[in-house]
């Protein structure tokens, strides 16, 4: 028997939750920039409703187009603090999730969903504190036939996933960590942390160009790459 587009894999080993939590409330940008702004979905996966802060292990769902009967099952599976990641196929002519799988995942635990593909029902999160990422909005509803996978490694928002992936999103979108460079990964945003906060104290102060390595930066590499700067009023 083919088992291809018929495999659901029940779980997977999560990372640790202490490790999980050093990257709560943390900048997806800053997670990029760690992970050598290499593993940020792409601008058409952006947050839908009220909720945008998001961070858990991915639970993986590969779905067929317009077609969102694995992913009903996935509800089922998921545990409490799982992000549901869905490769729909990143089609904008169905929708794939609507309030009452919004409603499903929220009464189970499950941190938020990410889509390559669109929803319905957006009102709903605009009112609800249940982070959700997609692509787009529309009305017209799935089917529910299959074929599909969970927890196989996916494709979204141009990202390879895998199952137990760290999905950390907010505003600016989402960006993926692999479990082994999780404890490398907190220590370096930690340390942009602190970096930003003296830069926030420079441009405070008003001494952002005498004091900032990085205004230092900008006017060595223009010297050195010979950039002609004319004062029209001398």
């Amino acid at each position: 028997m083919i088992r291809m587009g018929k495999r659901i894999i029940t779980d997977f080993k999560r990372p640790d939750k202490e490790l999980i939590e050093r990257f709560r409330g943390k900048a997806s940008a800053n997670v990029s920039d760690c992970t050598g702004r290499l593993f940020a979905m792409d601008s058409r996966i952006r947050p839908m409703g009220k909720g945008k802060s998001l961070v858990g292990p991915a639970f993986t769902v590969n779905a067929a187009m317009a077609d969102n009967l694995l992913f009903h099952k996935a509800l089922l599976l998921a545990k409490p603090g799982d992000v549901l990641v869905v490769n729909a196929a990143g089609d904008r002519n169905y929708s794939v999730c609507g309030d009452i799988m919004f409603q499903i995942a929220r009464k189970a635990g499950i941190a938020g969903i990410v889509i390559d593909g669109c929803i319905r029902d957006v009102e709903f999160l605009e009112q609800n504190d249940f982070p959700v990422y997609a692509i787009g909005v529309t009305p017209r509803g799935p089917y529910k036939n299959g074929p599909g996978e969970i927890n196989v490694d996916i494709c979204c928002g141009g990202q390879v996933v895998h199952p137990g992936d760290l999905i950390v999103g907010d505003a600016d979108g989402i960006t993926v960590v692999y479990p082994d460079d999780m404890a490398a990964v907190a220590d370096e945003v930690e340390k942009v942390i602190a970096k930003e906060a003296a830069f926030e104290d420079m441009i405070e102060r008003g001494r952002w160009a005498e004091e900032s390595p990085l205004a230092r930066q900008v006017e060595e590499t223009l010297t050195k790459q010979g950039y002609f700067i004319l004062d029209p009023e001398a």
